[in-house]
């Protein structure tokens, strides 16, 4: 990714998620993880999101708070007022979508999901204890079902259900 989209990576993340967005190593991975997330997406979807931040970033020279700046210059107010401004008018879903990617990247990673205390390993072993616990004879039924062997028919003879 570029340098002056990575600035408005980061920009968009200092609105949508937190402050501490701004400490230069969890900048360079959440930054690393969006690019890791583009990577893996179509080429003409990538060209749509690219072209769409820059939109975005140079979009806010015609919004008049900001006096003819780019959104990645924008103070921390006026940056979140332009969001706002946006995202309630035409362009909204757009910016949705490439806001979502962008916090998506950035609760992804694992000091961000430590510090909110999400821990889901306990709840999935909890809940998969249960259902097998609850499901046990279907499962096992329908496993033997799916495993067990079917003669084969002998050549010529015809198909069940054909006259």
């Amino acid at each position: 990714m570029r340098t002056p989209t990575r600035r408005v990576v980061l920009r968009l993340a200092e609105v949508a998620c937190s402050g501490e967005v701004r400490q230069p190593a969890l900048a360079d991975r959440m930054l690393a993880d969006f690019d890791a997330l583009l990577a893996v997406l179509p080429a003409g979807t990538r060209r749509l999101l690219r072209a769409g931040l820059t939109a975005f970033n140079q979009g806010s020279r015609l919004y008049p708070p900001a006096r003819g700046r780019k959104f990645a210059a924008l103070s921390d107010d006026r940056a979140e007022a332009y969001y706002l401004a946006v995202k309630r008018g035409r362009l909204g879903p757009g910016v949705q979508l490439i806001k979502g990617l962008v916090v998506f990247s950035y609760y992804e990673l694992p000091e961000v999901k430590e510090r909110l205390g999400y821990r889901p390993d306990a709840y999935i072993a909890a809940v998969s204890r249960r259902r097998l616990d609850s499901y046990a004879a279907q499962i096992r039924a329908g496993e033997a079902a799916a495993l067990a062997r079917r003669p084969t028919p002998e050549p010529g003879t015809p198909k069940p259900g054909t006259p």
